[in-house]
């Protein structure tokens, strides 16, 4: 009787174990921005777009592991709303119907883990690339965004490692953009 009780106890614990998470939760830091960056009064409206061709920003090819995990939030949505931010913090007003359109693309964003060659180690190999458009009453700029980053470790990651690893990308983009002097000249209309 024992031995079926400690037999039927282990089947139900074994089922509880948890799987790990099934998305990630991306949150890319803004810092302070400067403010009247920008003279009062210019509107604009920030877009977002996703072009990659998956949809994950997680992909194992470790056994045992769920193969991709997409982000809760969609990243072009995140990277919109935080660059939006940014800009209303520098003095610019957002509006609906705007001459001046920014459209941040998430043209790639992904971390994939798997082993070095040896075996002995995980691999993470991140990287992002992101394209900003300014069109200013038809005039119009594009610049890319390019971040790449691996590391090797003992163990698996923790999925909240590789969720930084692609923070630190996305912020430092963002910081990137809002500091571009291209980009504000671009904004005021003098592309």
């Amino acid at each position: 009787m024992k031995k079926l009780l400690l037999v039927l106890m282990a089947v139900i614990l074994s089922g509880c174990a948890g799987t790990g998470p099934n998305k990630t939760n991306l949150n890319p830091e803004l810092a302070e921005q400067p403010a009247g960056v920008y003279s009062p009064g210019i509107l604009i409206t920030v877009e977002g777009r996703d072009n990659r061709r998956q949809k994950q920003v997680v992909f194992y090819k470790v056994h045992n592991e769920p193969a991709m995990l997409p982000n809760q939030v969609a990243p072009h949505v995140l990277m919109a709303e935080r660059l939006a931010d940014g800009f209303s913090q520098q003095g610019l007003l957002r509006g609906g119907q705007t001459p001046v359109v920014v459209t941040i693309a998430v043209e790639d964003l992904l971390v994939t883990v798997g082993r070095t060659k040896n075996g002995l180690l995980y691999k993470s190999d991140a990287k992002s690339r992101i394209k900003l458009t300014i069109n200013n009453r038809g005039s119009v700029l594009t610049k890319d965004y390019n971040r790449q980053e691996s590391k090797e470790t003992a163990t698996k990651p923790d999925i909240g490692d590789l969720e930084k690893m692609l923070n630190n990308q996305l912020s430092d983009v963002l910081q990137r953009i809002l500091g571009d002097g291209q980009v504000r000249e671009a904004i005021r209309g003098g592309v």
